[in-house]
């Protein structure tokens, strides 16, 4: 049986936004797939060592919700998701930017990352 490819984008930083693309990026990785996974230059702020998560206005009981369901922490997932084989990459932005990544990630193109989406098995994004 071939190996899945699966592509995940993960296009802002709220800690509701942050949550799915880590989840199927580490769930896609579990089953034996290989996962790439991409952040835009609003979602890259998820791979900084100072990022704090913080949910959209409204729905501020979101950080009580995950901590009293002992949910794995955005940095947890993306350990989990990088101990996995998880690749990471950051599309168009300088990485000489004030970014300190906790993992290090490829600077790739857009175009890269959609040439990879048309090759996938699956492709989403959040």
């Amino acid at each position: 049986m071939d190996t899945k490819k699966v592509v995940v984008l993960a296009l802002h930083d709220e800690l509701e936004s942050a949550y799915p693309p880590l989840n199927i990026a580490v769930g896609a990785a579990s089953s034996g797939a290989d996962v790439i996974l991409a952040f835009s230059r609003k979602g890259v702020n998820i791979l900084d060592k100072m990022y704090i998560p913080i949910p959209s206005a409204g729905i501020e009981y979101l950080s009580n919700a995950l901590s009293d369901f002992n949910a794995p922490s955005i940095n947890e997932l993306l350990e989990i998701a990088v101990e996995m084989g998880v690749q990471l990459y950051v599309v168009d932005l300088d990485i000489k930017d004030n970014t300190n990544f906790l993992y290090p990630a490829e600077q790739v193109p857009i175009k890269w990352v959609l040439n990879e989406a048309v090759t996938a098995d699956l492709f989403v994004h959040f």
